[in-house]
Parts: C-alpha cells; structure tokens; sequence
C-alpha cells in the first residue's frame, strides 16, 4: 500500500485531518451547534469563488473570509439578540447564492463540485501535511490552556459571568480556530467528512463517557482508528476514502449506542 509516497501522505492527511476536527467535536456537540460546523463548510463555497474570481491564494482567501463570517454570526447573535440557528442559516444561503453567482462568472474555471463535496485525500501535499500537524498542535494548546473557559462556555455561560470568568474572546477564538480547521481540511476531507467528524466522534464518545475531557480523548482516538480503518478499507475495496471513514464511523456509533449509559451503572 505505501510503496507511493502520495499513498503514505493520503494516510497521515487522514488522520491528521480526523484528528484536528476530533478536539473541537465534543464542544461542537455540547453546544449544539454542530449546524455551525455545516454551515461555515457551506459558507466556504463563497471564500472559494472569490478566490478562484480574483486569482488569489484558494485557502487563505477561504479561511479569512470564514473566519470574518464566523465573526459577524458571533457578533450579530450576541448585539442583537438574534437566533443564532437563523443567523446561520441566512449566511449559509446568501454565501452559497454569492458562490453560484461568481462561479458562473469566472468562465474560466471549471469548478469540481465532487471534489469539494467529498474531498480527495490521495491528493494531499507535504506542505499541506505540515499545515495540519500545526494545526494540531495550535488546536491542543488552545484545549489545553482555555479549558476552564471553554468547560464554562460549553456548560454554562450564566455561571461563568457570576465567577467573572472572560468566555467571550474565547468563544470568539473558538470560532475562528473552528473555521480554520474547517477550510484546512475541505481539500483532503470534503464537506461531508468534515461534517461528520464534527459530529459522529464526539457522539460516539459521549455513548461511553460524560467527562469533558475523557470525552476530548475517545473523540480523538475514535477518530485516528476511524481514519486508520476506513482507509485501508476505501484501498482494499477501491472505494472513496472520505466516505468509508464516514460509514465506518457510523458503524461505530450504532455499536456505541448499546454502551450508552452502562459505564453509570
């Protein structure tokens, strides 16, 4: 399998991959707000236009622009007192609407829908393997030195205001780190994948365990064994690595659904 160095770097884009988006899926799913997740995939559609519209760098100019719709949803939700859910939803739209319109202007390019649906981790670059390993370390050094701030954020906002504890730029690195983790994977990933990675680790996770941070760790080793399996898999089947991981990991929760609530008794 690994006398390519493209299949040996397919392997570590996958797990890296399933790692980074592992950390951040116990407080997505916390804080019901795995639709963000979906949404800022979405959204990204529109950061890829403009890219692909003006020449510019296609990641970087994706991320900048999800982290400042990230930003703005964050804010307007809190300003204004707006339903964050529909907040979401109308950017969600506009965003794909806007991506739509400029695609179809650059006459150009033929944009791979496919590809940005389902990712392809065969095609991931050294470079891009480093952009992840930082990512990693970024998402683990966040985790680590925020996690009262985030415990409080996830569990209970009203209570951290009482303790004066200072969630607010946290949630707002939260949502940025969010959104570059989102961007950083949808080359190798896809939208699905990453949509699935933000939700089916953590809720496989929490079928075994309740603690934050037992739940962070299953969600992470859910993820690398996920990756490890699907992809050899996806090899011996000749079958999409993205979704293999997804199924397998389905798979995995309705396995887990049995163990829910046993680990109290």
């Amino acid at each position: 399998m690994f006398q390519f160095s493209f299949m040996l770097n397919a392997l570590f884009g996958a797990l890296l991959s399933g790692l980074s988006l592992a950390i951040f899926a116990p407080y997505v799913t916390l804080r019901r707000i795995s639709y963000m997740g979906e949404a800022l995939s979405h959204i990204a559609f529109a950061g890829i236009a403009i890219a692909i519209l003006l020449g510019l760098s296609l990641t970087f100019t994706t991320m900048v622009f999800v982290v400042i719709i990230s930003l703005i949803i964050g804010w307007l939700s809190r300003r204004h007192k707006l339903h964050e859910a529909n907040t979401i939803s109308i950017f969600l739209s506009v965003s794909m609407a806007l991506g739509i319109i400029l695609i179809s202007i650059s006459k150009n390019y033929s944009f791979d829908l496919a590809s940005y649906l389902f990712g392809n981790v065969l095609l991931i670059t050294g470079p891009e393997i480093v952009s992840l390993i930082v990512l990693n370390v970024i998402n683990l050094i966040f985790v680590t030195v925020f996690y009262k701030e985030l415990f409080y954020l996830t569990y209970n906002e009203e209570m951290a205001r009482v303790f004066r504890i200072r969630i607010a730029p946290v949630s707002q690195l939260f949502l940025v780190l969010l959104a570059a983790n989102i961007v950083i994977n949808l080359k190798s990933a896809g939208i699905i994948l990453v949509t699935a990675q933000l939700i089916l680790p953590a809720v496989i996770a929490f079928n075994f365990v309740h603690s934050l941070h037992r739940a962070i760790v299953v969600s992470a080793i859910v993820a690398v064994l996920s990756a490890i399996i699907g992809f050899a898999l996806s090899f011996n089947l000749n079958l999409p690595t993205g979704a293999t991981i997804v199924l397998f990991e389905a798979f995995i929760y309705f396995i887990s659904i049995n163990f829910r609530g046993k680990q109290n008794a």
